[in-house]
């Protein structure tokens, strides 16, 4: 057997961007919607009080690829210079079972999110959104500010965090585009007059309030993805209309959603479309412009895999 090919972070980083990604992941959100991908509830395996190990696994038909992605997830990781979620994907051919690659899972997966973040943007914002904000410095606002450059060139970008420093400090890692990202300490004047909103924070308690939200916004909801975790309160979700990347995934692990349906302010049927109908053309989008929508990120196994399967065919 002929040894699969290792993509460190690096190598992936340089070998593609968000832009090479948006077909290849626009399919696969499709796919997930109509039944024609494999994608069983990820695990969470306590190892000791400080980390668990996560495993997702699927499968896809086009392009014909099977895998998984095994994570060691450490929240303290970061405080000792290392990243939250530290593993690999393994990617195999299912047309005869060969191993084809491994690939670090934080780069791939970093930019895997903020790929399906501006499919959803596309598909759900107003037309030709003029200002984003950003909320959150850590890894996945870096991917985040990266891929609205790269897809929304005419979009002013404000960064917003819980911690100021952090934010200078991530701001001052795009000094080439340091004209398009205006530091914004104070919450409410981040998301005044925002059209698009991304929450890429690490915060396990509401953060966001749904009073500060205005109509016309759309919200990517992505840094939460446990069921306890939550970035917007019941006040939000009450005003949101939420699409998702998966209806299965979201009925057990979006805390947003589960959160208001336990304390009464939505209704247990509350509606969440998916992303990957919208892109098919097989359910509505955005109703009116003053409409407030919402896009739910869980991270699904086949965005991984259809990632995966792009870097090595480039």
């Amino acid at each position: 057997m002929t040894a699969p090919r290792i993509f460190t972070a690096a190598e992936i980083t340089t070998r593609i961007g968000v832009a090479d990604l948006l077909q290849p992941l626009r399919r696969a959100m499709i796919a997930v919607s109509q039944g024609h991908a494999l994608h069983p509830p990820r695990l969470a395996v306590p190892v000791n009080p400080n980390g668990r190990m996560g495993v997702m696994y699927g499968a896809l038909s086009d392009p014909p690829v099977h895998g998984a992605k095994i994570l060691s997830l450490y929240p303290g990781a970061p405080a000792m210079g290392l990243s939250s979620h530290q593993g690999y994907v393994l990617l195999f051919d299912s047309t005869d079972g060969r191993p084809l690659a491994i690939f670090d899972a934080d780069g791939l997966t970093a930019m895997r999110t903020a790929t399906v973040t501006m499919l959803a943007t596309q598909a759900l914002a107003r037309p030709d959104p003029g200002v984003m904000t950003i909320c959150g410095a850590g890894e996945q606002a870096e991917w985040h500010l990266r891929a609205c450059l790269a897809c929304f060139p005419n979009a002013h970008l404000r960064l917003w965090a819980r911690d100021p420093a952090k934010a200078r400090a991530l701001r001052a890692e795009f000094a080439a585009d340091a004209d398009r990202i205006e530091l914004v300490e104070d919450l409410a004047a981040a998301l005044s007059g925002a059209d698009v909103i991304h929450t890429v924070t690490s915060a396990r308690t509401p953060f966001l309030p749904g009073a500060l939200l205005e109509p016309g916004q759309h919200v990517n909801l992505v840094g939460a993805s446990l069921a306890d975790s939550r970035e917007v309160d019941d006040a939000a979700v009450a005003r949101l209309r939420m699409f998702t990347d998966s209806r299965e995934s979201a009925s057990r692990e979006a805390g947003e959603i589960l959160g208001a349906q336990e304390a009464g302010v939505v209704d247990q049927d509350y509606p969440v479309t998916e992303l990957g109908a919208i892109l098919a053309g097989d359910a509505g989008g955005r109703r009116s412009r003053d409409e407030i929508t919402a896009y739910k990120s869980h991270g699904l196994i086949v965005q991984d895999l259809a990632t995966a399967a792009a870097i090595l065919a480039m």
